[in-house]
């Protein structure tokens, strides 16, 4: 069953002292593309979060927000960076003499520094630990993500389905004016012929049968029609197969376009042309929808 990738997908985990939260949403995209919001002092494990959720999705954009908060009597305790505080002065200071600035310096100017007063939770907080339960909120969240692409992507399915029967309509409501082009053609071009051939005497008949028979051919839809059955064949195996089959969809889609195109220009029949732009509308809510399915 094919998978949506637009989801959210939500893990929290009680661990440490603390409670962690992991957040996912998945957007479309051709590639997969994450953008992690870890804390600064977690930035270690950013590379152990990318494993972890490319071993479970491989299309689509992915966001992730991290959070945690202090299961303890106090929500947050504070503690304050001397050793910053005394460079941050001196950084200022100068900044004051370079730029002949004479402002006394103010407590808020300090507070714009955020590194300067650290939680005791994270500052003792070592990665290694952390890592445990930001990987098990992480799966949690995974999991619920997946749960959601895959609801989503039957809905989806059935509005593909859908579609897709709209274009073997469209292709089943050409072939019967199709399979009389030729013979059309035949007649429309043998009595072109005999009009501008009458005063010019008389012709080698083979030769013109042979000319008309050619124009005909040319007019013969029959290949084309059979190529898009075929895709759109393909395209439905596609949706009822398992795994990722997105791009190949996309594929599939240019390639009816393709034939449905040609169909248009070799015609050049007035009902043809309208079925022909049938199916080409029902091709590009396809597209559409196409660019969600992982």
């Amino acid at each position: 069953m094919i998978k949506s990738m637009t989801a959210y997908g939500r893990g929290e985990v009680e661990s440490l002292g603390q409670k962690w939260v992991v957040e996912l949403r998945s957007l479309n995209h051709r590639f997969l593309e994450l953008s992690l919001n870890l804390p600064k002092r977690l930035w270690g494990l950013e590379d152990q979060v990318r494993k972890l959720i490319k071993s479970r999705i491989n299309r689509g954009r992915v966001e992730m927000q991290l959070t945690w908060e202090s299961l303890g009597e106090k929500s947050l305790t504070l503690r304050l960076d001397h050793s910053l505080a005394r460079e941050v002065r001196e950084v200022l200071t100068d900044l004051q003499v370079a730029g002949e600035i004479h402002e006394p310096l103010r407590l808020d100017h300090f507070l714009r520094f955020a590194d300067l007063l650290v939680t005791k939770e994270a500052e003792n907080l070592e990665m290694e630990d952390a890592w445990e339960p930001i990987s098990r909120a992480i799966s949690q969240a995974l999991d619920v993500l997946e749960g959601m692409r895959l609801t989503e992507g039957e809905a989806l399915a059935a509005d593909l389905a859908g579609h897709l029967d709209a274009v073997r309509r469209g292709s089943a409501k050409i072939a019967p004016q199709a399979a009389l082009l030729p013979e059309l053609w035949r007649e429309k071009v043998s009595a072109r012929l005999a009009e501008v051939l009458q005063e010019a005497g008389p012709v080698d008949e083979s030769r013109l049968a042979q000319e008309v028979a050619l124009m005909a051919e040319r007019r013969d839809l029959s290949e084309e029609l059979a190529r898009l059955e075929s895709h759109v064949a393909q395209f439905q195996q596609a949706l009822d197969s398992d795994g990722p089959v997105g791009r190949k969809m996309e594929f599939l889609l240019q390639e009816m376009l393709r034939e449905a195109n040609t169909i248009g220009s070799k015609a050049q029949d007035l009902l043809i042309s309208q079925g022909v732009l049938e199916i080409k509308g029902t091709l590009e809510r396809l597209r559409e929808q196409v660019q969600n399915i992982k």
